[in-house]
């Protein structure tokens, strides 16, 4: 099924070669930062309410994508298309991941790449505008989340 309003999306193009409970965590503070650097309404954000859960739920108008970039080289790559193309970005690196906030933001601030690997990076924008950065980035599968799933003496490997 085709999702209809689509003209802008958030997009997350995560690094595969990482864990998925790295990812899921790079992700969530990832789509933080998004939020915060730019007003809550952009991203149409629709009440959808739930009684039956006890929830009433917001989520965005538009679709979140989730890609996926074979190493963190790509994804330095994208970081530069999109500062260049002036769209709206946030960054997770492997060194924002520590015993606290303090030694994150110190190992961040002193990272480089082909040192530090990038773990995902989250967009948000219109379509076109957005096309052409992330066109050469496949969907994220369920195949990829396995090649780094832990394995027990009795499972046979990860397929990809």
């Amino acid at each position: 099924m085709k999702y209809l309003d689509s003209s802008r999306k958030t997009v997350l193009v995560v690094n595969a070669e990482f864990p998925v409970p790295t990812i899921l965590n790079a992700a969530a503070h990832t789509v933080l930062g998004l939020v915060a650097a730019n007003v809550p309404s952009a991203w149409s954000l629709l009440p959808y309410p739930s009684p039956a859960f006890g929830a009433n739920c917001h989520i965005s108008e538009y679709p979140v994508v989730v890609l996926r970039a074979k190493r963190s080289s790509q994804l330095e790559r994208l970081v530069l298309q999109l500062k260049e193309a002036n769209i709206l970005h946030n960054v997770f690196i492997d060194s924002m991941v520590g015993a606290s906030a303090t030694e994150q933001q110190s190992a961040t601030l002193s990272a480089r790449p082909g040192e530090s690997r990038v773990v995902c990076i989250g967009l948000f924008g219109e379509e076109e505008a957005i096309r052409p950065a992330i066109k050469s980035f496949s969907l994220y599968k369920t195949s990829d989340a396995l090649s780094h799933a832990p394995q027990s003496a009795h499972e046979g490997p990860a397929t990809s």
